[in-house]
């Protein structure tokens, strides 16, 4: 790789497309959405397992006949393994979005990245650097054009 190709790539690297700030962001927001669903979801199921102990507890007050109380116990049941499957969805869907890197943290691996590639002097100096901020490096060349897309760690 020539030093016409070091140049655009740190030139591309530093300059952090907006789109890609915005997709970030909007990941972020996910994020959170999907922790305040979380949160929702587990409130519901401490109420459907409340209820549920409520239903027990009427049954042996006799206040229930044994048919309600069957009926009655096979919805919250149901409605509780429903919750429990949801939210155990949810918590993958977190811990995915979780590693997603966040502006902020872009903008400091930027900057980490500006400091080594500044004391590099070989080519591998300059590939570790870039393999600490960059995940992958796609480019397509037509004649003397050179395309970059940067995804970032």
């Amino acid at each position: 790789m020539d030093a016409d190709f070091f140049n655009a790539l740190y030139d591309r690297i530093i300059h952090v497309d907006p789109n890609i700030l915005r997709e970030i962001e909007l990941h972020g927001s996910r994020y959170n959405d999907t922790q305040v669903i979380i949160e929702v979801k587990e409130q519901e199921l401490k109420k459907q397992k409340r209820a549920l102990d409520k239903l027990h507890e009427s049954y042996e007050e006799d206040m229930l006949t044994k048919q309600v109380f069957l009926e009655r116990k096979a919805i919250r049941s149901r409605q509780i393994q429903k919750l429990e499957e949801e939210l155990k969805d949810l918590r993958k869907v977190v811990v995915d979005e979780g590693n997603y890197p966040t502006v902020d943290q872009i903008y400091e691996r930027v900057g980490q990245f500006r400091e080594l590639w500044s004391a590099a002097v070989t080519s591998e100096e300059k590939n570790r650097a870039l393999k600490k901020l960059v995940e992958r490096i796609v480019y397509d060349r037509e004649g003397n054009r050179v395309e970059l897309t940067v995804c970032y760690r």
